[in-house]
């Protein structure tokens, strides 16, 4: 008898420390371990993100979304510098960075990442030179022309495919998108495809209305997401982005965003009332 109370005691407590550390932090945040948050994106996407000329700070929607998702969080977000796009998805699926700050979504990303809900879906579109002899009316009409494409452009996996075979087109930063607009109007390339409402908007600021125009045909529309790293311990954190992306959605913050900037005086001016949430 003496011998068998001594191990259950043992065992009992054992069982009851086992229980209560379950107790003790099950009601704390999965995402415990993450304490900074390294993010990346785009160097010059409006109004979905973009660096400041002078500190070089991320700004714009998603900036946004992870800055109210740290205030409500224990994490701290750190961004990090102006990078190729393509290292950028390097590093994410390393895990040298925890999450980009907005990618359209294929199913090549959806593979290899963790999606967040979609936080906009974006309207990829042609521009041309206005006074074109032949206007293209789908991407068959952009077949021996000369194009130009920021990276991550994705036009779905059937029309990619039909660009790769039979499309030429420069994929560039775009990150002096007036000397862009300026090429295409010397006819230096025959047209560029991007966001319409990135494009509408630099036509507009710098001064290119009657000389530019967009197509009325649109080449794709897609979802924009975060993109977490699969490797990252903050992944955890998928669960509270998407739950202040909804309340954002739900509360119109978003759409305010996206009718600010295109209506704002300025391509660079002061941003809409959202942007006070990325300071």
């Amino acid at each position: 008898m003496g011998q068998s109370i001594k191990p259950r005691k043992r065992g009992g407590l054992f069982a009851f420390l086992v229980a209560y550390s379950v107790v003790l932090f099950a009601g704390g945040p999965a995402y415990a371990s993450c304490d900074i948050l390294k993010v990346n994106g785009a160097n010059e996407w409006r109004p979905f993100s973009w660096r400041t000329p002078d500190l070089g700070e991320m700004k714009g929607i998603f900036p946004a979304i992870t800055h109210s998702v740290s205030e409500q969080a224990p994490v701290r977000s750190e961004y990090g510098p102006d990078l190729p796009w393509n290292r950028l998805f390097a590093l994410l699926e390393h895990g040298s960075i925890d999450v980009l700050a907005g990618a359209y979504l294929s199913e090549e990303r959806l593979n290899k990442f963790e999606l967040s809900n979609p936080v906009h879906e974006d309207e990829v579109t042609v521009f041309i030179r206005t006074g074109m002899k032949t206007i293209p009316r789908d991407l068959n009409g952009l077949v021996g022309l000369r194009g130009r494409a920021p990276y991550g452009v994705h036009l779905g996996e059937d029309n990619n495919k039909f660009a790769a075979d039979n499309l030429v087109i420069d994929s560039q930063s775009l990150d002096d998108i007036a000397a862009d607009l300026e090429m295409l109007k010397d006819g230096r390339f025959d047209y560029i495809m991007m966001s319409r409402s990135y494009g509408k908007k630099a036509v507009s600021t710098f001064g290119f209305d009657g000389q530019i125009q967009d197509v009325p045909w649109t080449a794709a529309r897609r979802s924009v997401h975060f993109m977490f790293s699969r490797k990252s311990p903050c992944v955890d954190l998928l669960p509270k982005f998407n739950a202040v992306i909804e309340e954002q959605l739900q509360a119109g913050i978003l759409d305010e965003y996206q009718a600010g900037f295109e209506t704002a005086g300025g391509y660079k001016s002061a941003a809409p009332p959202a942007e006070t949430a990325a300071e």
